[in-house]
């Protein structure tokens, strides 16, 4: 007797606490492959794929399934799958697998819960295109459906789906509907990056304190208990974490969607704009007062200064090797002469060139302060002002649309096409009207920084910060300023003898206080 050697495809869209649906599927299969032992039938291998939806992945690009059939095709003569759903939902992908298993030695589909989609019956072909057929057309109804719901549900309280934004959970209403309510503990941990961050607190360094308190990140929190008990490493806190959430406008208790970034892979919340204004969905964990002095202090943030300072050097990422460019580091004292150099080698950077090049520390201050202060050190200093802009052309958009739909009620037969409603609607229209024009005329307003001169110069900075290098130091890397150190002598270090290549940045730039 001929042995069928069965490959069993599972998949499934969602797998949550309350599904069983893989675990279910494989039972299914293997008592399917155990009633048909007689003819020969033998499990050979399972490509599981939790997390994929079959209308937008062809089986070929599936995790599991995909390395299956495209790398041991040899492996196996028939593959066996719970229901169609559960294999494919379009009409194409499943004439592309029919059509892949002529050209692979006439392999087999078989479905365990249809029996009549069994492609080793004689009119496989014919069966297996009308379900195909009806699980596209099921799932473009489902889409169809979602899509509306979703629709209707944006521009109203409740909350329609996914999980709620940190700091917030769900409740059902009396109306059997969801909403949302502050969550007191994830609020708490709000509140405190709110006043960290105010208070000068890198990110990473928060990120790092609240790992080590055990407190539980977004996606820990969201992670399911099937997860956990699979020993998934729950995810911890980063420093993009904490800049999403305080950036997000849901924590003033606003609905927000997601709206991706030009040129990259994330987006950002955005309030979502009715007729009426922006949609609260619950009580704001900040004040407005809280949320604009919060924006002010992660906007006036440097890139650098978003790091730690833990276990940095004076002048960090300003002065560098003029081997390798990169950072070097203060040691203090050095062995063989007993003076603190800044020096680039294997033991400081295990990346850095490895020419050894040490310089003494005294100089290195010498060369910054005469160098530099000589050029930049009456440059006027700057208070800078983050202000948030406005965008004139998506309202503007959102406007015409709602126009025409208001246009389209006080038609004849319309909704709002008599008395009262009609009334009530045409002023509505004539106030949008006049936003519109008053839009247009303003144009669009990107965010944008306003300075403000604080009547001190770079000195009086640099004075007043006399013994505080990290707060120099920031300045000068703000400033784009970097100081590359190289040796008079070559293959000669650990001198006083080096000079110094300066890079003084973009000088039409203001320097600011923040």
């Amino acid at each position: 007797m001929r042995t069928t050697r069965v490959l069993i495809a599972l998949r499934i869209s969602n797998e949550t606490d309350a599904s069983t649906s893989l675990e279910r599927q494989l039972l299914d299969c293997r008592q399917h492959i155990a009633e048909r032992a007689h003819l020969g039938w033998e499990e050979v291998g399972v490509a599981k794929d939790a997390h994929i939806s079959a209308t937008k992945s062809h089986p070929f690009d599936r995790p599991e399934l995909g390395e299956w059939l495209n790398n041991k095709a040899p492996e196996f003569d028939l593959i066996l799958f719970w229901k169609m759903d559960r294999f494919v939902r379009k009409v194409v992908d499943m004439q592309d697998m029919i059509k892949w298993a002529a050209a692979h030695g006439g392999k087999s589909l078989v479905s365990v819960k249809e029996p009549v989609l069994d492609m080793v019956g004689p009119f496989r072909h014919v069966i297996i295109d009308l379900f195909a057929a009806i699980a596209e057309m099921e799932a473009q109804n489902i889409s169809m459906r979602v899509k509306s719901f979703q629709k209707y549900a944006k521009t109203k309280t409740v909350w329609a789906k996914g999980n709620p934004p940190y700091g917030y959970e769900t409740y059902r209403g009396e109306d059997g509907a969801m909403y949302l309510q502050v969550r007191e503990t994830q609020k708490t941990v709000i509140r405190e990056l709110y006043k960290r961050v105010i208070a000068g607190e890198p990110y990473s360094g928060i990120a790092d304190d609240l790992n080590k308190r055990a407190i539980p990140s977004p996606g820990a929190d969201r992670m399911s208990n099937r997860r956990k008990e699979q020993g998934v490493e729950p995810p911890i806190w980063r420093p993009r974490s904490i800049t999403s959430i305080l950036q997000s406008e849901t924590i003033l208790g606003w609905k927000c969607e997601e709206v991706k970034v030009p040129g990259k892979k994330y987006g950002m919340a955005q309030p979502i704009l009715t007729a009426e204004g922006k949609i609260r969905m619950a009580d704001p964990i900040l004040t407005d007062e809280e949320w604009n002095k919060l924006q002010e202090e992660m906007q006036s943030r440097p890139s650098s200064a978003r790091r730690t300072t833990k276990n940095t050097t004076a002048y960090r990422g300003v002065v560098l090797c003029g081997g390798c460019g990169r950072n070097l580091y203060l040691f203090n004292p050095e062995r063989q002469q007993g003076q603190p150099v800044y020096r680039c080698n294997a033991a400081a950077n295990r990346k850095s060139c490895g020419k050894g090049y040490a310089f003494r520390a005294e100089k290195v201050r010498e060369i910054v302060e005469t160098m530099v202060l000589g050029v930049i050190g009456d440059f006027p200093m700057h208070e800078r002002i983050y202000v948030k802009g406005s965008n004139s052309s998506q309202r503007i958009q959102e406007i015409e649309t709602y126009v025409e739909e208001l246009k389209r009620s006080v038609r004849p037969g319309g909704r709002n096409s008599a008395g009262f409603a009609k009334k009530s609607t045409e002023d509505e229209i004539a106030a949008l009207y006049e936003e519109h024009d008053s839009l247009s005329t303003e144009g669009d307003k990107p965010d944008r920084y306003e300075f403000r001169a604080t009547g001190q110069t770079f000195n009086d900075m640099w004075r007043q910060n006399k013994g505080n290098e990290g707060e120099r130091t920031r300045h000068l890397l703000k400033a784009g300023i970097t100081i590359r150190l190289n040796p008079h002598t070559k293959g000669v270090s650990n001198t006083l003898d080096f000079g110094a290549e300066v890079n003084l940045g973009d000088l039409t730039e203001p320097f600011t206080t923040h």
